[in-house]
């Protein structure tokens, strides 16, 4: 790809902030109970004096990152792992130790939740703490389902912590795996449109390599896959949950604010072991952004260095390009060229009309939009304009 003129700018959809200022950090908890089968995260189960270990090191790390970059945090996502299986006093230092490291930690504060982990009064402890917003791992609401993803708790579990929590008027949003064998995925997904939650992450079903399910040669029909895509769509957002990316769905206003960063390319820090960053370069040049890779739990413990990568205008582009085209509202071709000096628009004039003339995509302006047959089949919508011409 080569060079344009670095001074064009654009403000649309998916176009990022271009400041070097970090507004997004991530922290990974890596501690579960148990290990699901389909789970293709770094987890552990928690062991004797772990934690505190675990809580030193963060503070080191957060402490590190304050003195490098300009933080000036907009969202903070606590996932995993299972943060909420972390005792209300582990997760309140966490949480202090961000406060005092960055000044802050924005308006959205996520804790991703375990239903097994939480009850009532644990709501309204992390509430109190400043938890903003409860990402519920619900996964299922029918038993047979959830014993074969191998979940320990059971959906009226579940449906009642979705429930109290909606009572605590902190933002709601669950997670429904779809596409799995023997599922019923209309009737579930009428099940949860009914909830009154103001957020939903309908992900199918994926067999990573290294997991149980790969292991077991677990399979997705293609068909089931699709049929689930499509019906996710219209039953969410017949009940007002609209699809703003492939597999995220949320009333006006509620959309994941900290997700958003990473689909519109913006910086974000990521703490604890195999925590991904991306982050601004130290300085002007060919070099447009560096993503890192924290070392998993005991190199992480030991102080060992990430790993790095430097991302060039063209390696920026095909991140921004997959992730941005992951939003209904599509990504902007002139801010990306305004952060990379690469004439996006030029080199993949001839793959977009293309894709348009196959009703994949539409270009209005300089916004690139996946229409929706084509958020149906982003990988071959990214694939083509990847390797233009």
């Amino acid at each position: 790809m080569e060079p344009v003129d670095s001074t064009r700018h654009g403000n649309a959809a998916g176009a990022g902030d271009s400041s070097s200022t970090v507004r997004h950090a991530y922290v990974h908890v890596p501690f579960c109970p148990q290990i699901c089968p389909f789970c293709p995260f770094h987890v552990v189960r928690r062991t004797a004096g772990v934690v505190p270990s675990y809580l030193a090191r963060l503070d080191a790390e957060a402490c590190e990152a304050a003195d490098r970059f300009d933080v000036d945090l907009d969202t903070t996502y606590l996932g995993g792992g299972t943060p909420s299986s972390l005792r209300t006093d582990e997760l309140a230092t966490l949480l202090e130790s961000l406060r005092r490291r960055f000044g802050g930690l924005g308006a959205e504060v996520t804790l991703e939740i375990h239903p097994g982990t939480a009850g009532a009064p644990r709501l309204v402890q992390w509430r109190d703490l400043g938890i903003t917003r409860f990402s519920i791992g619900v996964e299922s609401t029918d038993d047979a389902v959830l014993a074969r993803l191998g979940r320990s708790h059971d959906a009226s579990t579940a449906l009642a912590v979705v429930a109290a929590a909606i009572d605590l008027g902190v933002e709601v949003s669950v997670d429904l795996i779809t596409a799995i064998e023997g599922q019923d995925v209309a009737a579930e997904l009428e099940r949860v449109a009914g909830l009154g939650v103001d957020h939903v992450s309908a992900y199918t079903l994926t067999i990573e390599e290294g997991t149980p399910f790969a292991r077991d040669g677990v399979q997705v029909d293609p068909d089931v896959e699709a049929f689930a895509f499509d019906r996710a769509g219209h039953t969410l957002g017949d009940a007002g949950l609209a699809r703003y990316e492939v597999s995220n769905h949320a009333r006006p206003g509620h959309e994941c604010r900290h997700n958003l960063g990473y689909w519109r390319s913006d910086w974000w820090l990521g703490l604890g072991p195999s925590a991904a960053a991306h982050l601004p370069p130290s300085q002007h040049g060919p070099v447009v952004a560096v993503r890192t890779v924290n070392d998993r739990l005991g190199g992480w413990l030991g102080g060992a260095e990430p790993h790095h990568e430097a991302l060039d205008g063209p390696a920026f582009v095909a991140d921004a390009l997959i992730a941005g085209l992951r939003l209904v509202n599509g990504v902007d071709l002139a801010a990306i060229e305004a952060r990379t000096a690469v004439d996006v628009q030029g080199e993949c004039r001839a793959a977009i009309e293309r894709l348009t003339s196959d009703g994949l995509v539409h270009l209005e302006g300089t916004t690139l939009r996946a229409s929706a047959a084509g958020l149906g089949v982003l990988d071959r919508v990214t694939a083509a304009l990847l390797d233009h011409p």
